[in-house]
């Protein structure tokens, strides 16, 4: 196999050194950060300015991940969406509380009008950064706090439940809870089985192998390589509609039925009714990655249950803990359903099952001091060709053979040698 070089626009060396970096950057792009922050939030636009700082201080904490702009500016952008999406939620669950507590009008959430200028907005993350607030900035906190206080204080008075009333409400509550429990532990049970059951139906991908799965629901399931589905042989049919993913698959679930759409995922439930959603765990994975393109789901790992709405990711550890995905993580697990395998600063020594996994290609490293090394591969799910050139520049490799072996050499020592062996 020939393979032409590429270049690369990844460089090798750190982006964000100091704090005067980031302030550059910082200045450099508040403004249009800030904009793209004011579109996503709408009517709270009023909290980009705390958004777009909170995306500068995640991107300092994680400083060394960055090794070129489009990095940094993919991270931030991100951060910048999740921020957005959490402060709508944030004002969202504020107005229901409000609205079941009887307030209506009476409940009033004073909001800073003045706009921060580029210099505010860094005296704030400068401070910030050092560990303390400028003390507008605690002023307008200690502010905030004293309205929170008095407006918690209010709901106490808005409402005077009777010792009666509150006994019963409770009771009821705890039999409704019970009367569920049972049911909603015999409902797993129920899909567990039909799971393990040796009738069974098991699809599985090779290597390279990207396919379609239609269920007899009409969902689709598009599976990606070296991933296994199982279906129950009564899917449909006496409340079971739940398949097993281990590997990578996204499903798009079009019609809604009284049993909702089921994906067991290691140990996590994603639970959908009309949706379409990506989860990723390989066998040698510890973490479920969930993401919704559509609609919402359900995440559910033991007791605990998390809903994830549209456009949002969530990582679930193997002791149930979530959180937000980093922008890379988010990456790998997603982009191959739209064509393209991205796998953003991994070492060497990881980067190599997946092309195996996803091109087909069993590449050796005689040195094995090189699998250490930090690359990148960002190519078209079909294209070998690109997947080993992206992989050539950005580790500084060169792909050749040694007798019938496809092999990654060190560029410098190939070329000290004078070796070409193409």
């Amino acid at each position: 196999m020939t393979v032409t070089s590429q270049p690369t626009d990844q460089p090798t060396g750190q982006l964000i050194t100091d704090q005067k970096v980031l302030e550059k950057l910082f200045r450099q792009h508040y403004a249009r950060l800030l904009a793209d922050a004011k579109n996503r939030l709408g009517d709270a636009s009023h909290s980009a300015p705390r958004v777009v700082s909170k995306a500068f201080h995640l991107a300092w904490q994680d400083r060394k991940r960055f090794h070129s702009f489009e990095e940094l500016d993919a991270f931030l952008g991100a951060q910048i969406h999740h921020g957005a999406t959490r402060e709508i939620s944030r004002r969202a669950g504020l107005h229901r509380m409000e609205h079941h507590e009887g307030l209506g009008g009476h409940a009033h959430t004073k909001h800073e009008t003045h706009e921060m200028t580029v210099d505010e907005a860094w005296d704030r993350l400068e401070h910030t950064l050092q560990g303390g607030a400028p003390e507008a900035y605690k002023a307008r906190a200690s502010n905030a706090r004293h309205e929170a206080a008095a407006h918690v204080k209010d709901l106490g008075k808005e409402k005077n439940w009777t010792p009666a009333i509150i006994i019963g409400v409770v009771g009821v509550a705890v039999i409704l809870g019970i009367m569920w429990y049972v049911d909603r532990a015999g409902a797993d049970r129920l899909v567990t089985n039909a799971l393990a059951a040796q009738d069974a139906r098991h699809t599985e991908m090779g290597n390279m192998q990207i396919a379609n799965v239609t269920l007899e629901d009409s969902t689709i399931a598009t599976l990606a390589p070296q991933t296994r589905l199982t279906v129950p042989s009564r899917y449909g049919r006496n409340d079971i509609r739940a398949v097993r993913v281990t590997g990578a698959a996204s499903f798009n679930v079009t019609q809604q039925f009284n049993t909702p759409f089921e994906v067991r995922v290691g140990d996590v439930a994603v639970i959908a009714r009309g949706t379409v959603f990506t989860v990723r765990k390989y066998g040698d994975e510890p973490n479920v990655i969930v993401h919704v393109k559509q609609g919402n789901v359900d995440v559910k790992h033991g007791e605990n249950v998390r809903n994830v709405p549209q456009g949002m990711s969530v990582v679930v550890g193997a002791d149930g803990a979530t959180r937000v995905p980093r922008p890379e993580e988010l990456q790998e697990a997603i982009n191959w359903v739209d064509g393209t395998v991205t796998i953003s600063g991994r070492p060497l020594r990881y980067v190599l099952p997946q092309m195996k996994r996803w091109y087909g290609l069993d590449i050796k490293v005689p040195n094995t001091a090189l699998l250490d090394r930090q690359v990148f591969l960002s190519a078209p799910a079909n294209s070998q060709r690109e997947a080993i050139a992206s992989v050539e520049a950005s580790g500084g490799l060169r792909f050749t053979y040694i007798g019938e072996n496809m092999a990654f050499e060190d560029t410098t020592a190939s070329r000290a040698a004078g070796t070409k062996r193409r």
